[in-house]
């Protein structure tokens, strides 16, 4: 009598291919034939897909609730009057959900409640945090890169923020006014002149009527005097001296 020495089966494997057996039990005798033969890899197929779906749905299902938890955290702290909770809300929130899109548009806020608060040092490195995490090209992106111009301009780094001014008043995501008038100041401080008047041109073409089109014309106005103060040959030295 033969010995019969194959490792006993898990029983739950049988317990699947008891159920699998079952299913093709109800199957014409051709095909259920054809598909016993294949039993095994097909037990090996529905594993992997069962496993694969249990996945997706489970992470679909997790990064719904990351999402929500961090939209909650965000409206919760935009409620916030008082700047020291809200930081404090917003820096938990970009930490336990950083990844979800309410993260990253709270790095955005942080950055501007920090700012308000003095903490200039850190609001600068959130600024530049939430200009690389946002989509390019947005207006949560050109919003990050306003206030990291703004604050680039108020330590002197003029020429960091002149590129920030620049690359948002060509950007189409509706900061070209704005940054228009921003870009004009900052090329006037630096001396540049020609771009301050190019710059506050282009706002008239585009806002000219507005609150701040007197304001415009009276900055074109005074370039333009000393611009025809250096054409007759004088230099500001030159004219302070007389």
């Amino acid at each position: 009598m033969a010995i019969d020495t194959q490792r006993p089966a898990d029983p739950k494997e049988w317990t699947t291919k008891d159920v699998l057996k079952e299913i093709l039990s109800g199957l014409p005798p051709q095909v259920r034939n054809i598909l016993q033969d294949y039993l095994r890899e097909i037990l090996a197929g529905l594993v992997i897909v069962i496993l694969a779906t249990s996945l997706w749905y489970g992470y679909s299902a997790y990064t719904t609730r990351q999402e929500d938890r961090a939209a909650t955290d965000l409206g919760l702290a935009i409620q916030q009057r008082d700047l020291a909770r809200r930081v404090t809300i917003l820096k938990r929130l970009v930490q336990d959900h950083g990844q979800t899109a309410a993260g990253r548009q709270a790095l955005l806020l942080l950055g501007a409640a920090q700012r308000d608060s003095g903490q200039i040092k850190a609001a600068e490195k959130d600024f530049d945090k939430a200009r690389q995490s946002l989509p390019k090209g947005s207006f949560l992106y050109y919003s990050a890169l306003m206030g990291l111009g703004y604050l680039q301009e108020n330590n002197a780094r003029l020429d960091k923020a002149l590129k920030a001014y620049k690359s948002s008043s060509e950007s189409g995501s509706g900061f070209e006014a704005v940054a228009l008038i921003d870009l004009a100041r900052a090329s006037s401080a630096l001396g540049h002149r020609k771009e301050a008047l190019e710059a506050y041109n282009r706002y008239l073409s585009l806002k000219p009527r507005s609150w701040q089109t007197d304001f415009v014309r009276d900055q074109i106005t005074k370039l333009s005097s000393r611009d025809k103060g250096l054409k007759k040959g004088h230099t500001p030295k030159e004219k302070a001296g007389k």
